[in-house]
């Protein structure tokens, strides 16, 4: 799940924020281009954050949308009904609310002109066609969204395009409209701070997952604002060279370099001349080489004759034009609604495919993590925090504070890191169920490794009820062991793959 799973949560709203400011400076060139409206309706006057705030929030609520269908016990009939009611429904919706709040509540003159300005978009947009559009466009991505991949590679690539598309939009709509540049660097700011900080909890995650000293839960909220701090002093660091690198001192730099230029520039040029006279010699050893071939009177006599034996090819005669008057309006209004019918249908079967893909796919996934976390959005943060401090406290009457602890610690992790693993591979532990009584099942995810497990699970026994502590020896032997496991999963997960 999405937003019911802690552990990319977070990463779906650095996204979703993310391709927000990527859609902002297409969409604020788009509305500045006044040709394309219809009656001088173009939307100049939008203010940009409000735009990516509005996309931004937008594009969440229709992740969770389709997160909480692909949960839901409807029928597949019912299901696909309503994801086409919602599809059209939103897009009717936003037109209401957004762009007709001050009129008659029971006037319909807000749909017939939308209408207007979906079958006759040959006459200009309106700002209603146009949502309409938009709103089916962001449903596209957000069933291409709800279904990617949360690795840091998959994050990072996301970041890497992002960057080069706001750089294609925020470029040309500074170069059009210079009274933009400010709104071009705050999207940037924007979506270096979300970029960043979605790239860096991706990989905290992945590294989570594979290191023997972690249980591979997600950051702390104390370490989670460490990161976002982090974030923040690098793009306000950023800001301000961005800012102290302004052209009149970038400039005044270069004229400070003036006689460093003026070495490169003549050595540059003396280059050039060099080139220039190797050049000069050999063109004049070809053409000392060339000069008895072209003097021959035999090769400029067949050459001659080859060339006029080429044919030019005749005058093709212009197609003529169909005899009758142009088609009748009512004929054209019939042929571009027909037109927009069928890019609406091809839109939301697009949308459907996706959405019905992904609950397809899910389903097994969605169940076994809800088996795990709960539908709280969070609420169950506090009961989880208590238990984790509950299980230290006991460590630490156990063991004190010493190296003893932390090796104990490092015992109860790497069990963890089994427990989880195992949970992904369809075996997950019961709360109350005994580690010995669950070795079994433990087996069936890790086949071939029982020696194995039974060592890690015996030192875990040993710390968690006997009060026995572990030596340094013995924990690298447990850690080499929980290795060996790791990867012998690893490689039957890649075969299986």
């Amino acid at each position: 799940m999405i937003f019911t799973n802690r552990r990319i949560r977070l990463i779906f709203i650095a996204l979703a924020g993310m391709e927000a400011v990527v859609l902002a400076p297409f969409l604020l060139l788009l509305f500045r281009v006044e040709w394309l409206w219809r009656d001088g309706a173009a939307l100049v006057g939008v203010p940009p954050l409000s735009l990516v705030a509005l996309v931004w929030l937008g594009l969440l609520a229709m992740i969770v949308a389709i997160d909480l269908l692909g949960r839901s016990r409807f029928s597949d009939q019912h299901y696909r009904l309503a994801i086409v009611a919602l599809v059209l429904l939103t897009g009717l919706l936003g037109v209401r609310l957004l762009l007709y709040r001050g009129t008659d509540p029971l006037s319909l003159r807000w749909l017939a002109e939308t209408v207007d300005g979906i079958v006759n978009f040959h006459e200009g947009l309106r700002p209603g066609a146009f949502l309409i559009f938009f709103t089916g466009f962001l449903w596209l991505r957000a069933s291409s969204a709800s279904g990617r991949l949360t690795t840091f590679f998959s994050v990072g690539l996301s970041f890497r395009l992002g960057v080069l598309l706001l750089l294609l939009g925020g470029g040309v709509l500074a170069m059009r409209f210079p009274g933009q540049i400010a709104t071009t660097t705050w999207l940037a700011t924007i979506f270096v701070a979300l970029g960043l900080l979605a790239v860096s909890l991706a990989r905290s995650d992945e590294k989570a997952e594979g290191a023997a000293g972690s249980t591979g839960a997600s950051l702390p909220w104390d370490r989670l604002a460490q990161l976002a701090l982090a974030v923040g002093l690098t793009v306000a660091l950023s800001l301000a060279l961005a800012d102290f690198f302004a052209p009149d001192r970038i400039r005044a730099i270069l004229a400070f370099f003036d006689p460093l230029w003026n070495l490169l520039g003549n050595l540059f040029m003396l280059l050039l001349l060099a080139l220039g006279v190797a050049l000069e010699k050999i063109i004049g050893w070809l053409y000392a080489w060339l000069a008895p071939l072209l003097a021959d009177a035999d090769l400029a006599r067949t050459l001659g004759e080859a060339f006029s034996r080429l044919a030019l090819p005749l005058e093709t005669p212009q197609d003529q034009l169909p005899e009758g008057g142009p088609p009748s309006e009512a004929l054209l209004t019939l042929l571009r609604a027909g037109f927009v019918i069928g890019l609406l249908a091809l839109l939301l079967g697009i949308v459907y495919v996706l959405v019905v893909r992904r609950r397809g796919r899910s389903q097994t996934e969605e169940e076994e993590i809800a088996a795990v976390e709960k539908v709280s959005f969070g609420g169950d943060a506090l009961r989880r925090g208590w238990r984790r401090l509950r299980n230290l406290a006991g460590l630490v009457r156990r063991y004190g504070l010493g190296r003893e602890l932390l090796d104990a610690i490092s015992v109860e992790n790497l069990y963890a890191n089994l427990c989880r693993l195992a949970r992904q591979r369809g075996q997950p532990r019961q709360p109350s169920e005994p580690p010995d009584d669950y070795l079994p099942r433990l087996a069936l995810a890790f086949p071939n490794q029982e020696e194995g497990l039974s060592i890690i699970t015996e030192a875990y026994m040993r710390v968690y009820y006997g009060e026995q502590t572990v030596s340094g020896e013995e924990l690298e032997r447990l850690r080499g062991v929980y290795e060996n496991v790791r990867k012998a999963e690893k490689t039957d997960t890649d075969s299986r793959g």
